[in-house]
């Protein structure tokens, strides 16, 4: 029976796998035949270098920040998990997702953790859950920040529809954080009310997330990690700015990359290549273009970001997974 699971998984994650690539390819596809990638090839050879110098600083101080975070959802107290040797790893596991497809960074991370620090792996898997909750939440009140603070082409009953749906959206995901109990309640009211197989799934993983908000601390406790998960993306959106200045956009139409940042990151949770390559341009570019930034402008900007958002976390994943001495996570937990 365990065997049949494994290989039903297993096919899963590849069927998984093929149709992210396939979108992938997909998007970039229409980003080719849509755009004149020569000029946008120009306009890269063209890019200012001294911008980019703090949005990647920026960059690096926004990872740091978020190993704190994490760190403080798996410890509370601080008493079990340092920061120092938690660091590193918690980079590397957003590389390895970068460069590997199955979403391997995040199985390194739990299983690292886990051996590392004597954690449950559920306890690692919770905090994760929460971390991307708490980020889901964070990048729709940066969208409804931009969304309230640029001037767009887009019709004005369509941008209203977008501001309501990202409010409600917000407001569910602040729900979910802040009202574990009511969580609970509400899973143990739909398999009573609908007994099917999906929903007493979605009921269990409901109950799973509850606990792991609980684990988390109180709700003041958390409305805090919200602010700064906020802050963090806040941060992160530098490195778009820094794109934008360095391929000649004005300082001053700040917003513009703000959308196209917030969006291009939404984006990401549709199916595409390994480090998010194809829906990443794609929807940077199409809110680009909404917001009055021209296809290839728009395009060239997206790119430069995407590499600056792409590359250091490939990297740092490769060289420390090569010069750090110790048995390979991944290949154990495969082992296992």
């Amino acid at each position: 029976m365990a065997a049949k699971s494994s290989t039903a998984d297993t096919a899963r994650d590849g069927l998984r796998f093929i149709s992210g690539a396939l979108a992938g390819i997909a998007f970039l596809a229409l980003l080719w035949t849509s755009v004149d990638m020569a000029a946008v090839g120009a306009l890269l050879a063209r890019a200012s270098w001294p911008p980019l110098l703090p949005a990647l600083l920026a960059y690096a101080f926004d990872f740091l920040l978020r190993a704190w975070r994490f760190r403080m959802l798996l410890d509370p107290k601080g008493q079990r998990v340092p920061l120092r040797p938690s660091v590193a790893p918690f980079v590397a596991s957003f590389g390895i997702s970068d460069i590997l497809p199955f979403r391997l960074g995040d199985v390194f991370r739990v299983y690292w953790f886990h051996r590392r620090f004597a954690l449950p792996m559920g306890h690692v898997l919770g905090a994760m859950v929460v971390e991307r909750v708490l980020d889901l939440v964070s990048i729709l009140m940066v969208a409804g920040l931009a969304l309230s603070l640029v001037d767009s082409a887009v019709p004005d009953e369509i941008l209203t529809q977008i501001r309501l749906v990202t409010v409600l959206a917000i407001a569910a995901s602040l729900f979910v954080l802040l009202s574990p109990r009511a969580i609970e309640a509400a899973a143990g009211w739909s398999e009573r009310r609908f007994a099917l197989p999906l929903v007493v799934r979605l009921a269990d993983a409901a109950r799973s997330l509850a606990q792991a908000v609980r684990g988390t601390g109180d709700p003041l406790r958390v409305l805090g990690m919200v602010l700064l998960s906020f802050a963090l993306w806040l941060l992160e959106s530098l490195v778009m700015l820094g794109a934008w200045v360095s391929l000649g956009g004005a300082l001053p139409d700040w917003s513009k990359p703000l959308v196209a940042f917030a969006f291009s990151t939404l984006g990401t949770l549709v199916p595409a290549l390994p480090g998010h390559f194809g829906s990443y341009e794609f929807f940077g570019m199409l809110s680009y273009r909404a917001v009055g930034v021209a296809a290839e402008p728009a395009t060239a900007i997206i790119l430069l970001a995407h590499v600056m958002l792409w590359l250091p976390t490939a990297l740092f994943a490769v060289g420390w997974l090569m010069t750090t001495r110790r048995e390979a996570p991944l290949l154990a937990l495969r082992a296992q």
